[in-house]
């Protein structure tokens, strides 16, 4: 017979799981990107522990079509957890991927005090984008939000993105675009597509560690938009989405206001030069998987 913890038990425990943490953002933090600021640690810690606040991104399932009880999705580089969380709460059947095993030990300690529906184990697996174990035609949606900028082989891991979705389904795809004027990671103006040797030396002027630098890759749309195109012309059909511009033409529209021929482009534009050297620009796509040969 399971005799259920006392709430004194599961509390000190979320307390426990809550400092591990905590000290586990903190500690790869500073290894790799130097200093901490504590206003960080605290955004951190509760993005990565709240799930409610992944409501947008459920919101996005809906969107794009892909409903709870009918879409298989995956969440690639799954981090700590709180989408898959989010999105089994509603009611999808979703499946994470994440690389580092302290995250997915952390999911599941999550889980068991929790005391989530014994089907919810197993939804965190361990592996990495270039190699996802799963067959052809797996999953109705695929989503990677800030991880590509990260994986070894960016261009590898869309190719298994395309691979394991279905035709009919998507990919949701967010990341930085190094193109821009800001370096999120560390927190610094950055030059566009600042040459490796430049940003090393800057780094070790601002005494900063490089070893950040080392698991970014400069991804751009251009870039991301030329992989998918190449994949296009091997075996697939697809069909690209800007987001961005989806959501601006979506909120001109709620407010009742034209969208003139040339508007997203000037918002554009004024964004880019609002964020100047204070604020890292993004890729947000959506790619339509409408048929792969045979």
């Amino acid at each position: 017979m399971i005799v259920a913890a006392a709430p004194e038990t599961t509390r000190d425990g979320f307390e426990a799981l809550r400092a591990r943490l905590r000290a586990q953002l903190a500690g790869q933090r500073e290894q790799q990107f130097g200093r901490v600021n504590p206003t960080w640690i605290e955004y951190a810690e509760d993005y990565f522990w709240d799930e409610s606040q992944q409501e947008f991104r459920i919101e996005d399932l809906r969107r794009f079509g892909f409903q709870p009880g009918q879409a298989k999705v995956l969440d690639l580089a799954a981090g700590c957890g709180q989408f898959l969380l989010r999105a089994l709460h509603h009611g999808y059947d979703c499946l994470g991927l994440e690389p580092e095993a302290w995250k997915v030990d952390f999911v599941n300690q999550k889980m068991r005090l929790r005391e989530m529906p014994p089907e919810y184990e197993g939804r965190m697996i361990t592996g990495v984008g270039e190699h996802l174990p799963f067959v052809d035609d797996s999953f109705d949606c695929v989503t990677s939000y800030q991880t590509l900028e990260h994986v070894q082989d960016p261009r590898r891991v869309i190719a298994e993105m395309v691979r394991v979705t279905r035709p009919g389904g998507g990919i949701h795809l967010r990341c930085p675009d190094y193109r821009s004027t800001f370096e999120a990671h560390y927190q610094l103006p950055w030059l566009p597509l600042m040459p490796r040797p430049l940003a090393r030396a800057y780094l070790r002027l601002l005494g900063r560690p490089a070893e950040g630098l080392d698991g970014i890759r400069y991804v751009t749309r251009p870039r991301i938009l030329g992989w998918l195109r190449e994949l296009e012309h091997a075996d697939v059909r697809l069909v690209i989405f800007d987001d961005n511009r989806i959501r601006f033409e979506n909120n001109l529209r709620r407010r009742g206001v034209p969208c003139l021929p040339g508007s997203y482009t000037l918002w554009r534009v004024l964004n880019y030069v609002y964020c100047l050297f204070r604020r890292e620009s993004s890729v947000n796509i959506f790619i339509r998987v409408m048929a792969k040969k045979r």
